[in-house]
């Protein structure tokens, strides 16, 4: 039997991380819809939480950083905190799919930010490559049917889902202008710390009152906290070590085609062709950066 590159384990593990991150969606759709969306960030974020002192304390690595410290990672961890009861509030009355497609824009905001914010602009085949995911996403969500966006078919929650894009766009330019050169696990083991401990401040300022969750909801919130976060971030992180943070990113542009195959396997049923041209263009986009990162 062959043997895999250390190249290719890292494009399995990013379509891996990519599989994990899709199944918050329809998740975030099921939660919005029966639980509030606070107390489900703020469990996640707990969960989560605790999975982090584990493997702190087994690393041996669970140390208190100080207060400035401390300060740095709640900033960090305000576009994450923010994006996250963002997108359960929204999932309330947006889709899956609308969810999926629209956080593909993510990486085109984050380019937009960082030219308007750093003034470091992107090559000219990098933003095409975006448009290019943005556009097959969009065809996607609309089912190539554009009209729709204008008769009706835009609730409320995706402009609040697209507010947490733009929210969770900002995260790279935070965390550059924060991060003081911790290693990954740390700076993310702290934000969820700090973002736990400013949920539990918005709890208490708006008079949450706790209801405990159902079976099945517990283990979609258990499974946010440890597949679609705990599990993701290792993916991610060793896959990135390998590939490049860029390339790694640009694996959020198959979040529409995963959605579209979880759907079809949850609910057995095919959609059929119509998002097919906009899964097509999202993959080639994703090939593209690929390319263009490998080239640089």
């Amino acid at each position: 039997m062959p043997v895999l590159s250390t190249v290719t384990r890292a494009h399995i593990s990013l379509l891996i991380y990519a599989l994990l991150i899709t199944t918050s969606f329809p998740l975030a759709h099921y939660l919005g819809g029966q639980y509030p969306p606070l107390l489900t960030t703020w469990l996640r974020f707990l969960l989560a939480s605790l999975g982090f002192v584990l493997v702190l304390g087994w690393r041996r690595q669970l140390v208190w950083p100080g207060w400035p410290a401390v300060l740095r990672y709640s900033l960090i961890s305000l576009p994450l905190t923010g994006f996250f009861l963002l997108m359960f509030v929204a999932g309330q009355s947006a889709t899956a799919l609308a969810m999926g497609s629209l956080a593909t824009l993510v990486p085109l905001f984050s380019a937009a930010l960082a030219w308007l914010v750093w003034c470091t602009p992107a090559p000219l085949v990098r933003w095409l490559a975006l448009l290019l995911g943005a556009l097959g996403a969009l065809w996607v969500l609309t089912q190539g049917e554009w009209q729709r966006l204008g008769q009706g078919g835009w609730p409320i929650g995706n402009t609040l889902f697209l507010a947490a894009c733009l929210l969770m766009s900002s995260y790279p330019l935070v965390l550059k202008q924060l991060h003081r050169g911790e290693p990954m696990l740390q700076v993310t083991s702290w934000s969820l710390f700090t973002g736990t401990i400013l949920l539990t401040l918005a709890m208490l300022v708006t008079g949450s009152q706790w209801i405990w969750p159902t079976p099945m909801q517990w283990s979609a919130i258990a499974w946010l906290a440890t597949g679609s976060t705990m599990l993701t971030f290792f993916l991610f992180q060793s896959a990135a070590l390998v590939v490049g943070a860029s390339s790694a990113h640009a694996y959020s542009l198959l979040t529409p085609a995963l959605v579209v195959l979880l759907n079809s396997l949850l609910l057995q049923t095919w959609p059929g062709w119509q998002p097919l041209p906009g899964i097509l263009l999202t993959v080639l986009a994703l090939l593209w950066l690929l390319f263009q990162d490998r080239q640089a």
